[in-house]
């Protein structure tokens, strides 16, 4: 049985929180051999033994897990009556059953390889002060309106208005110094005993072969309300004394600045940029918090400290949208904001839409370079420019969810991720207070990050996330392979050895490619298999960036069909293999769909003297989304600006080509 024990400190006040235990996991010590997916009670995927011991494959193999977890001890999540804790979501992570907000419960049908409890940085020392009945701010206007121990509903949004737009949105954030003082030492102190208490509990649940545990925070950057967001991921439990955030640095330069000065020693740290989405174009600038073009010192800067970006979550697909720079078809998929494209214009060193307000945001229109895609082609062009890529990245997925509930994507029993927000049906279906605010219903269930790791332990896992081994998913449990060499047989698909050879004779995603050996295009060998629950696959693809005379070029490659169907020899395309979803009960069209597709593939447009990028896209049969699942439990009206089916999918980490030698961090 799990060993419970009260909360401790300051939280342990929480007039809302209707959790006060805490529970240590309970650990099967005779578990054997699992599988990739374990079902609740067994020991983690890949582990190979009891947990607390991880065991080496050379190998690796896949771990899945959510690098973006919020908990009540998160200012936005706790005002919208959210009642877990950091603790609640490693035991959710584990797959314990956990109680949410309004009677709510909710348990994973599969645990998680690891996780990172991600907290705003901005208000851990501001929210504990107003929860200690002790401090003199107790009483505080702020303070009871943080708290709304009236549970108003209305007075949620007028807190988020009052507190977190005034405070942390403009160009120049500062603390509350009513709550804080004048010299914030009724903050500081709290902040840093809330980020020792959060790595104390991540140490407390790590175990490696079963649950890997990082401490990490959000530095929740709103410019402007153009979102610059990034989790900051630490690899151990050297750590700085507190998290730097959007207070003390307000530029991402900045933030990487303070965090080389304070990640010292045996401290490692990466950053992962996320919601570029809802960026207004700024997540991907080619200039700096300045105006300036951005140079090579920050190029590599970022290359450094940011190996990765999220490219879903659910706040939506961030990986391309259809006719922004694309004509892929396929990147229609759970996008949350629906307005136009921006028209593009110059106006000085500051890229401008056509109608822009005073802070230079774009009215009305969504910035094409919004998305995943988009930069990592202008990657290319800055690198040819100045010797150094800043958007190398590779890509994971999470949640997002403000729930404490990571890896909660199941499309069948959604249940939010935003607290009371989006705690019911209703809740989903209604306009938002807020009229900045997006819809529930657009938000999707979120997304999994992945890695291809020899054990799952922290070292391990960290590894893989720094050299790009990584893949997300839409928060289905597909695994996929990606390798790319100069010297792969057509043969290796059907090979009993080919991830061996791959990486013997290839790289791995999330690297760049070798000087050339011979006089021919590369190679790439992609295969994926299908997720536990999830459905059968449709398609196996190749995404293709270059450049071309100085422009960013793009092209989808279909390169492996399900159901023995070959790609279009005109279109390139796989022809529709059947599959389809009833939207009445959402059942399956059977027999259509693979299990695991395989193919070895060589660039038919391989120029040598192009720059290029390559990344691997799968794609399951349609399924059906949450919010239909939803319309059939509660005999609803199915949403008319939300796709009633959706077809889940996965994303590799690219590979790299440069026509001179490997790029730059590799």
């Amino acid at each position: 049985m799990p060993r419970c024990r009260a909360t401790s400190g300051p939280f342990a006040l929480l007039p809302l929180l209707l959790v006060l235990l805490s529970c240590e996991p309970a650990h099967n010590e005779d578990a054997g051999e699992s599988t990739e997916a374990r079902p609740i009670g067994e020991v983690s995927a890949g582990s190979g033994r009891a947990a607390g011991q991880a065991t080496q494959n050379p190998s690796r193999k896949a771990f899945f897990g959510d690098l973006h977890v919020h908990t009540a001890w998160s200012l936005d999540s706790y005002i919208n009556f959210n009642n877990t804790g950091p603790r609640d979501a490693y035991r959710f992570a584990l797959g314990e059953q956990v109680s949410l907000s309004g009677g709510r419960t909710l348990q994973l049908k599969y645990p998680l390889d690891f996780v990172a409890v991600t907290e705003h940085a901005e208000y851990l020392g501001e929210l504990r002060v107003c929860l200690d009945r002790d401090d003199p701010a107790y009483d505080r206007p702020v303070c009871s309106d943080m708290r709304n121990e009236t549970r108003d509903l209305s007075r949620i949004t007028e807190v988020f208005r009052e507190v977190i737009i005034r405070d942390s949105f403009s160009p120049e954030p500062a603390r509350n110094t009513a709550l804080c003082g004048g010299d914030l030492s009724n903050c500081l102190p709290e902040a840093r005993a809330v980020w020792r208490e959060l790595g104390e509990i991540a140490d407390e649940y790590y175990s490696p072969g079963q649950l890997t545990t990082f401490l990490g925070y959000e530095w929740t950057a709103n410019t402007g309300a153009n979102n610059l967001h990034r989790n900051v991921i630490f690899a151990n439990g050297q750590v700085p004394e507190m998290p730097v955030s959007y207070f003390e640095a307000n530029t991402p330069r900045s933030l990487w600045q303070q965090l080389a000065a304070a990640c010292v020693g045996d401290c490692d740290v990466l950053l992962i940029p996320h919601n570029s989405n809802q960026s207004n174009g700024m997540q991907f600038a080619q200039f700096d918090a300045g105006g300036a073009p951005i140079d090579a010192d920050y190029a590599a800067m970022r290359q450094q400290f940011e190996p990765l970006v999220e490219i879903i979550q659910a706040k939506g697909d961030s990986e391309c949208r259809t006719g922004f720079g694309t004509n892929d078809e396929m990147c229609r998929f759970e996008k949350l904001d629906l307005r136009p494209a921006c028209a593009q214009a110059t106006t000085g060193t500051r890229d401008c839409a056509v109608a822009c307000d005073a802070s230079g945001r774009p009215e009305g229109c969504v910035w094409p370079r919004n998305y995943v895609r988009n930069a990592l082609k202008t990657g290319l062009q800055i690198e040819q420019s100045l010797g150094v890529n800043p958007f190398m990245f590779g890509v994971v997925g999470s949640t997002d969810t403000h729930n404490g509930t990571p890896g909660g994507t199941d499309e069948t029993n959604y249940q939010g991720h935003h607290g009371v927000e989006d705690g019911s049906p209703a809740a989903r279906a209604a306009e938002p207070a807020l009229a900045a605010f997006t819809p529930q219903r657009l938000k999707g269930s979120g997304g999994l990050a992945a890695v291809w790791a020899e054990e799952n332990s922290r070292e391990s896992i960290f590894a893989a996330l720094k050299r790009r081994e990584t893949f997300a998913t839409s928060g289905t449990r597909i695994r996929v392979r990606f390798f790319a060499g100069w010297n792969l047989p057509q043969s290796l698909k059907s090979r009993d050895d080919l991830v061996e050879t791959g990486y013997r004779q290839g790289v791995p995603m999330g690297s760049s490619l070798p000087p050339a050996t011979a006089d021919s295009a590369p190679g790439f060998l992609a295969w994926a298999m299908q997720g536990v629950d999830g459905n059968k696959l449709q398609r196996l693809q190749i995404v293709k960036g270059w450049l071309k005379d100085g422009i960013a070029e793009e092209r989808v490659y279909d390169i492996a069909c399900s159901d023995s169907l070959l790609p279009d020899a005109e279109s390139g395309r796989c022809p529709d293999n059947g599959a389809t979803v009833n939207l009445s009960d959402c059942s399956v069209s059977g027999g259509h769909g693979a299990t695991q597709l395989r193919a070895v593939w060589h660039d038919p447009d391989f120029d040598p003297a192009a720059r290029a990028f390559y990344y691997v896209r799968v794609l399951e049969n349609p399924g059906c989304r949450w919010s239909t699942y939803e319309a059939i439990r509660e005999g609803s009206e199915l949403f008319t600006d939300v796709d009633p089916a959706i077809q889940e999918r996965a994303w590799t980490s690219p590979i790299w080509y440069s026509p001179q030698q490997a790029i730059a961090g590799n």
